[in-house]
Parts: C-alpha cells; sequence; structure tokens
C-alpha cells in the first residue's frame, strides 16, 4: 500500500509539528485527516485518499473521429450519396443527413437528430444549472435501459477510457413547462423570448426525454470533468487553454439517442513514464508553502477538499498533443466561503500545474 509506515508516520508527525500540520492516518479507511496551518492565512482541514497503487504518464492526442464510421453508426441505412459533408481549414466538418447533424472538431463530436432538439436541449441544461432535475423513470423506457442503450452506442465510438460517475436525469412535459417559464422570467434569458430567438411551447410526452452526463475515468483515477474546479491559468492568454476537460452529455427520449456532446476525447494512450508512487501530504505541504509563503494575503483560505485525478494537459505549442499525468487536486475555501479555487500539483514532482 503507498503511505507511512507507524515509524513514518512518527517521523512526518514530527516534521510537521512546527508547522502545525496534523497528519493522522485510519488503517480502517486508507484516508488521512489533515488538520492544521500550513502558512499565515492558509490552513487545511480535510481527509486524503491514500491509493493503494501506483500510476503513470501517458502521450496522447486529442482524438479525430473518422467520418466514415460516424456516418454508418449514425445512419446505417443510409447511402454515401445521401450525406452531406462540409470540411473547414480548421480540421472540422459538419456532416448532414435529412434533419440530422454531426459537426466533428478534435476531440469532439456534436450530434443533434433535428434542429428542435436545440430547445429542449437548453431546457435540461437550465434545468441542471438550477437544480430542477430529478432522478426517476419515463412512461416509454426506465432510466436503466435508457442508459444500457447509450453506453452501446458510445462503446462503439472507441473512446479509449472507461465511464466513470454519470447523472441520469428525466424531464417529463410538467418538467419542461416549469423550466420554461423560469427561463421566461430568468433576467438573462427572458430577453431572448422577446427578440424571437427562444419559441414558447407546449410540451407533450413525445418531447419526454433523459439528460445523462458522464465523466471518464482512466486505471481507478478520476480524468479532469467539466464539472470540476476551474483550471488555474497563470501563462497568459497566448499560453493557449492548459487543458480541455473530457466530457459526454446525452439527450434520449423515445425515438432514441437525439442529442450527443463529446467534449476533449483522447486518442489511445501510449505509456510515457513507468507506475511510480505519487507524493505524500507532505510534499503538497511544501508546494503550498512555496506557492503562497511569500504572498501577502489579505483573505483566509482553508484546504477543504484533495483527491488525485488524471489530468489531460495539452503540450506548450500544441493544441491537440495532449501528457495525460496524475495530479492531486487541492479545493479551497475562501473566508469561509466555497469558492471555486483549486491548485492543481504534479503528483509525481510536486509541481504547480499552471
Amino acid at each position: 500500500m503507498v503511505g507511512c509506515s507507524a515509524n513514518e508516520n512518527k517521523e512526518n508527525m514530527s516534521e510537521t509539528t512546527d508547522k502545525k500540520i496534523s497528519i493522522e492516518e485510519s488503517n480502517e479507511t486508507g484516508q488521512v485527516d489533515i488538520k492544521g496551518t500550513i502558512t499565515e492565512h492558509v490552513t487545511a482541514n480535510t481527509k486524503m485518499e491514500i491509493p493503494e497503487k501506483t500510476f503513470a504518464t501517458y502521450s496522447t492526442e486529442l482524438k479525430t473521429f473518422d467520418k466514415e464510421k460516424l456516418a454508418s453508426l449514425f445512419w446505417p441505412e443510409s447511402s454515401k450519396e445521401e450525406i452531406y459533408i462540409e470540411e473547414y481549414e480548421d480540421k472540422s466538418l459538419a456532416m448532414t443527413f435529412q434533419d440530422e447533424t454531426v459537426a466533428l472538431g478534435t476531440g469532439s463530436i456534436m450530434y443533434r437528430k433535428s434542429d428542435d432538439i436545440r430547445y429542449l436541449s437548453d431546457i435540461a441544461f437550465y434545468g441542471e444549472e438550477e437544480n430542477l432535475l430529478e432522478e426517476k423513470d419515463l412512461a416509454f423506457m426506465t432510466a436503466e435501459q435508457a442508459v444500457q442503450n447509450v453506453e452501446a452506442f458510445l462503446f462503439e465510438l472507441d473512446l479509449g477510457v472507461d465511464f466513470g460517475e454519470k447523472k441520469v436525469f428525466a424531464l417529463k412535459k410538467e418538467d419542461m413547462s416549469g423550466i420554461q417559464d423560469m427561463m421566461k422570467a430568468d433576467e438573462h434569458l427572458g430577453g431572448f423570448y422577446e427578440s424571437g430567438k427562444f419559441q414558447e411551447r407546449t410540451f407533450d410526452t413525445e418531447d419526454e426525454l433523459y439528460f445523462i452526463k458522464y465523466t471518464f475515468s482512466f486505471d481507478g483515477l478520476p480524468i479532469l470533468g467539466a464539472e470540476d474546479p476551474d483550471i488555474r491559468m497563470t501563462g497568459g492568454m497566448e499560453r493557449g487553454e492548459l487543458a480541455w476537460p473530457v466530457e459526454a452529455t446525452v439527450l434520449f427520449s423515445n425515438s432514441g439517442i437525439c442529442e450527443i456532446n463529446l467534449q476533449g476525447i483522447l486518442s489511445e494512450l501510449e505509456k510515457q513514464s513507468e507506475n511510480k508512487e505519487v507524493i505524500q501530504f507532505d510534499e503538497i505541504e511544501k508546494a503550498l508553502v512555496k506557492k503562497f509563503g511569500d504572498v501577502i494575503l489579505s483573505q483566509e483560505y482553508n484546504l477543504s477538499k484533495i483527491w488525485l485525478e488524471y489530468f489531460p494537459k495539452i503540450k506548450e505549442d500544441s493544441f491537440e498533443e495532449v501528457e495525460l499525468i496524475p495530479v492531486w487536486c487541492c479545493v479551497f475555501d475562501i473566508n469561509g466561503e466555497k469558492v471555486d479555487y483549486a491548485l492543481r500539483f504534479h503528483a509525481f514532482t510536486g509541481e504547480e500545474i499552471s
């Protein structure tokens, strides 16, 4: 097991006493309790999961999807002549078959069964953002059956990593009507109805659908997802994106899959390093002292959550090449409030990922 022996724990405790950090390991849960002061205005009060295995880094790139294969998956009964393809200078392309569209980018797919699904998608995303959605079954199919159908299709896309946690929400016609009313009253969205960009409508059972969101994982660790804390950018806008979260959202109705949105999808992984043990909290503490030690802080930072994840870091001077590295994600409360502030440190070197 990766971690500290009893003697090592005592040594760590004695080493950290002067720094006022207490680290206590539980043999029952495999976690350590971390409490105390890291530096002035920076404290810790959290639990840290101790991994029982080693990890490696991997080299890959954002996936380029095969348009012929996708056409055969989405439209198995169509002929090549029936599919219109438009390619663009940035290597993206759009495919159209009757009312259905597929937009392909590097590492991304956006499929819509018809243009009408856009509004239902807006309703679903708004409902989730406002915590209005519920997990329940719809009349045409159970949620479990819908998930089985969706995952069978996604499996055919060769996503290369494992499904992680998922959320499965159901929207009945009454739910859609209620969310639509809230959108009309929303100060930011109400103008869309007034301008005609959004068209108010009546919903029936044919509109009812499941809204399914996936995170992904690899080698037992979650991969950076869309709902993870924001990435700290310190290199300026010229650096470009540091990473693309890996995510999938699907709308599924009684007519099957009606929208798929995949982002940050990776190609086959090539192992870059040997498996190694990850650093423990004493090294993370050093990294935090290096980060905050010489900074005059006017607010109180408390390390409230910490977990290990894989981070798909885009290599410098590239838009497509990716290094998949294990990192410790450290989430902070500021002045006692939960905010979207996190720092990430390389789980082998302790270097800040920014």
